[in-house]
């Protein structure tokens, strides 16, 4: 049996199961690692799609979206749409005009555009600073991040309904733990999953940076 029948083995949402038997990952790679989409050498290992920028490992991936507990029809926000693959495995478990997804990088964001729209044209797709998250959409049923956050990114977790949950590394610039927050009443709901190492969340209520352009400041 092969890594990808193994990881289909795995998942427990039996919807995010059938979304992962239909969607190929090889086709939101970029060409010169297509074929190491479900390498078994590569499985656990995160892809550098830029020389800054990573994919989520796919074991690591897909966990993290069995762990959402995805349903039809919940309105989900998404930080961090990187190369749209596991854009597209939300889509297609809660339906693409459910999905408010947020790159703050350039060169992803367009990558992401050119793969992701002409398959789910009705995603709403925004670049933007995903750590404001999308009032606008907001409450939201589920919310998924992408990248390390200093602390629990409040701006996010006010936007979540009541009982809605969000999936989130937390921690330092190097490593992090990974949390399932949900939203119950006064005082949230705060799991601790594992241990992970994620790139640093960009924006105002992230990781401040010198040298990224894209970085909102005050000014005085």
């Amino acid at each position: 049996m092969g890594a990808k029948e193994d990881l289909l083995r795995s998942i427990k949402n039996s919807k995010l199961a059938n979304a992962f038997i239909k969607v190929n990952r090889e086709d939101f790679l970029p060409q010169l690692l297509k074929k190491y989409a479900y390498d078994p050498n590569y499985i656990d290992k995160p892809f550098y799609v830029t020389p800054n920028i990573t994919t989520t490992a796919l074991s690591l991936g897909i966990y993290i979206l069995d762990i959402l507990n995805l349903e039809e029809n919940q309105k989900v926000l998404e930080i961090g749409t990187g190369i749209g693959y596991y854009t597209a495995l939300i889509a297609e478990v809660v339906g693409e005009n459910n999905i408010v997804s947020i790159e703050i990088d350039d060169t992803m964001f367009e990558y992401a555009k050119n793969v992701l729209l002409i398959r789910y044209p009705l995603i709403k797709l925004l670049k933007t600073d995903g750590s404001l998250g999308y009032e606008k959409e907001a409450p939201y049923d589920r919310i998924v991040v992408w990248a390390a956050a200093p602390t629990i990114p409040c701006k996010l977790y006010d936007q979540l309904k009541e009982n809605g949950i969000m999936v989130v590394p937390i921690g330092g610039e190097k490593a992090q733990g990974l949390y399932r927050i949900t939203k119950t009443g006064y005082e949230p709901k705060i799991e601790r999953i594992g241990d992970v190492i994620f790139m640093k969340m960009r924006g105002l209520f992230g990781f401040y940076d010198n040298d990224d352009p894209n970085e909102r400041r005050i000014k005085n």
